[in-house]
């Protein structure tokens, strides 16, 4: 079975997408549409998840664009924090990861 190449966006969409700032979309849309016209979604199924999908790489590239800004010598997460080796209890490590 050979894959089908998503058609190209017409120009007057690439161009007014591009003029919005709508990367992702712009991106994302031609194998969408396809998607989209192939599983019989309703219009508001295919506008949700583009909506979603720029939202989520602008989230993501703001996210990149602080951490960069810090200027943080060595990046951390909790997921590397090794509480075997702490004299944190486990309980409170898990109350204060919790945020509550």
């Amino acid at each position: 079975m050979t894959a089908h190449a998503a058609p190209a966006l017409a120009p007057d969409l690439t161009a007014g997408l591009r003029r919005l700032k709508l990367g992702t979309m712009r991106r994302l849309a031609p194998e969408l549409l396809l998607t989209a016209k192939t599983q019989r979604w309703a219009p508001e199924e295919l506008l949700r998840t583009l909506v979603e999908a720029e939202i989520a790489s602008r989230d993501a590239s703001n996210t990149r664009a602080r951490l960069k800004t810090a200027a943080f010598p060595v990046a951390k997460t909790l997921d590397d924090f090794d509480v075997t080796t702490s004299s944190i209890p486990r309980t409170t490590f898990d109350y204060l990861a919790s945020l509550e």
